[in-house]
């Protein structure tokens, strides 16, 4: 080296040098069972390996990351109940063709929501010097909060791609006033306060259908459209339609003739707000910090207003595909809402906006519902010729 020659010291050994990787078979990386595999080091552990190499696996895309929410439970007869509510929203299909989807254009949507004022934890991105955000309520229990209806329908767009109507028909919140009888260090005697309706019972659904739904649905509705309407809504037990003359005068005036539908229970995933719009809406209201219940019913109702009809008109489509997936699982539950690249296709200018049905799959589901009620007939005919034999 001090005379400036070059020395050699690569290896002699030929090929790669080091310890050799080790190679974790699908076998072993499923004998771990799914209650340990919760968190990295509990499956690391369970394993017996660093909980390192779990990391990299995931890196390399051996192992995937995933959140497993509850669905709700469905029994047969719940499931009898989504198939025939998703072929009944089916057209007839023309000779050698697939069925497609109804328009729904004359249907609205309405649910309940209740809306926090703060969520329990939120992520902030801060600098290393910075102050960490200080949030604090008074009681977990007895939290502000807001009951919320809204009603929505689908949008309707021109050739040029213009909104001429974003079917939104309100967002309506179960509050009161109430005037204060006593003196307090936040406010005065005899002030008129806005509170929240705790107990949503149905006198108060027919209070809200009444006073405010009926009439957005009617003061909003489509020029263009047919007046008859169909008002889709889940089988709580609040939900009964009344059937007395003043209610019933409301939904058949103005030329409107205006009915009530249930979903099939424990069916969320057939109502477009709780596909997509609750969480958009509750997404934006969080970007807020409203202070009291006003200002949460004002942020609440600007959050709906933001709502864009494109989102609106992704989310009917989202239904659709939902309903394709009730079919393709015989009336079960046990997927997510399907992902379409809707955005692509609208950009691209291939989005329908009515999907078809592969009369395949149609065909197997009236199959399966043909041969529950064959074989319920077959039974209930046994049981009775045994009784006449008894007898």
């Amino acid at each position: 080296m001090a005379k400036g020659n070059l020395i050699d010291i690569r290896s002699k050994k030929l090929g790669k040098t080091g310890p050799k990787l080790k190679v974790y078979t699908d076998e072993f990386l499923q004998s771990v069972p799914l209650y340990k595999r919760t968190t990295e080091r509990s499956y690391a552990a369970a394993l017996k390996i660093p909980h390192v190499t779990i990391h990299k696996l995931k890196k390399k895309g051996k192992l995937r990351t995933h959140t497993a929410t509850n669905h709700p439970y469905l029994t047969d007869n719940h499931k009898v109940a989504r198939l025939k509510w998703v072929l009944s929203h089916l057209m007839p299909a023309e000779v050698n063709g697939d069925p497609k989807f109804m328009d729904m254009q004359q249907v609205v949507h309405i649910n309940e929501k209740r809306f926090y004022l703060n969520p329990e934890t939120r992520r902030f991105y801060l600098l290393p010097n910075e102050a960490n955000p200080y949030m604090c309520q008074q009681s977990k229990r007895f939290k502000v909060k807001g009951m919320f209806m809204v009603a929505i329908g689908k949008p309707i767009f021109n050739q040029q791609g213009e909104v001429i109507h974003d079917g939104k028909y309100g967002i309506y919140p179960f509050v009161y006033e109430s005037t204060t009888k006593k003196k307090s260090k936040n406010r005065e005697a005899g002030v008129v306060e806005i509170k929240a309706t705790q107990n949503v019972n149905k006198e108060a659904i027919r209070a809200m259908l009444l006073n405010h739904v009926i009439p957005g649905i009617k003061a909003k509705w489509p020029s263009n459209l047919p007046k008859d309407i169909w008002i889709q809504w889940d089988n709580a037990k609040p939900h009964q339609v009344p059937m007395d003359e003043e209610f019933q005068a409301v939904c058949q005036s103005d030329g409107f003739n205006i009915e009530f539908i249930y979903q099939p229970p424990q069916s969320p995933d057939l109502n477009v707000l709780d596909l997509g719009m609750f969480s958009v809406i509750q997404s934006l209201q969080y970007q807020s910090f409203p202070k009291n219940l006003v200002e949460l019913i004002d942020r609440v109702k600007e959050a709906y207003e933001l709502f864009n009809p494109v989102l609106n008109k992704y989310c009917w489509i989202t239904l659709q595909c939902c309903m394709e997936e009730i079919l393709n699982h015989l009336g079960g539950n046990n997927f997510t809402p399907p992902h379409k690249g809707k955005k692509r296709l609208e950009r691209i200018g291939m989005l329908p906006e009515i999907l078809e049905e592969d009369r395949r799959v149609v065909q197997q589901a009236v199959d399966y519902l043909n041969t529950i009620f064959i074989s319920t007939d077959q039974a209930n005919e046994e049981d009775e010729g045994m009784q006449v034999d008894a007898d």
